[in-house]
């Protein structure tokens, strides 16, 4: 009976020191320009969506993201509109662009509290390398549903030429949590929290707009048969991901 008691003690403080996945989680990161200028992005994730929020904000009052269909939503509170870019047709299939070319540094690095892997995205010129620090859920408390969600995020963000340095690996189960370009632009993560996430928060209001036409446009016609296989979408993305998502929150309103 002594043993089994031992035993049990030995899993539960083992299992204590593990660090633990929430449901829902917002991170926030700085990103600063090689002039200097600041930009924090604040990032609220619950499952497959997201909300992703700028200080200054930029050309939409905040940003929802279904990752599960590769959907972004832009949303703009004043015109009481949104846009809807259909990822998809610029994510999938695998590029250059989300398929960086690692090359690991033996050095580590904690960031924010974060402890980290360095490695060098390596471009052709070496002068244009860029350093990250990257780094598993685990330390960040996410599970592996929310790491897909972050990675899709980073590297969507890259694919539609946004000024993000964030990067994930190709399986997504990595992501940098600090990311520095040759120019001295810098993306740092800054802290994370978890917590339920208000299910409005993640929805569009019913009353909004949607703007016509779907970013990007679908090809003409005549180039359908030539480019299907480089813009087909996967019939099913989560399940390519391995992890469906079934969080019961829904999805945002006005988005069928």
């Amino acid at each position: 009976m002594l043993k089994h008691l031992k035993i049990a003690a030995t899993v539960i403080a083992t299992g204590s020191m593990m660090p633990l996945a929430y449901a829902d989680s917002t991170l926030v990161y700085e990103l600063t320009g090689a002039e200097g200028s600041k930009t924090q992005h604040t990032i609220t994730i619950s499952g497959s969506l997201l909300r992703l929020e700028s200080k200054p904000k930029g050309k939409s009052d905040y940003t929802v993201m279904d990752t599960g269909r590769m959907l972004m939503f832009e949303v703009d509170d004043q015109a009481k509109s949104f846009q809807v870019t259909r990822m998809g047709r610029l994510y999938w299939p695998a590029t250059a662009l989300n398929n960086p070319n690692f090359m690991p540094v033996p050095q580590k690095q904690v960031v924010s509290g974060v402890r980290c892997q360095q490695v060098k995205e390596m471009a052709k010129d070496p002068k244009l390398n860029t350093k990250h620090c990257m780094t598993a859920g685990g330390p960040l408390g996410l599970n592996a549903r929310e790491m897909i969600t972050l990675s899709r995020l980073f590297m969507s963000a890259r694919r539609i030429g946004l000024n993000w340095l964030g990067v994930a690996t190709l399986d997504e189960r990595q992501v940098s949590i600090l990311s520095q370009a040759h120019d001295g632009t810098r993306q740092e993560f800054k802290t994370v929290v978890h917590g339920h996430v208000a299910n409005k928060l993640l929805k569009i209001p019913n009353d909004y707009k949607r703007l016509k036409p779907d970013l990007p446009p679908p090809l003409k016609k005549d180039k359908k048969k030539k480019d299907k296989k480089a813009i087909q979408e996967p019939a099913s993305i989560e399940k390519q991901s391995g992890s469906e998502e079934k969080t019961g929150k829904g999805l945002p309103e006005n988005l069928n």
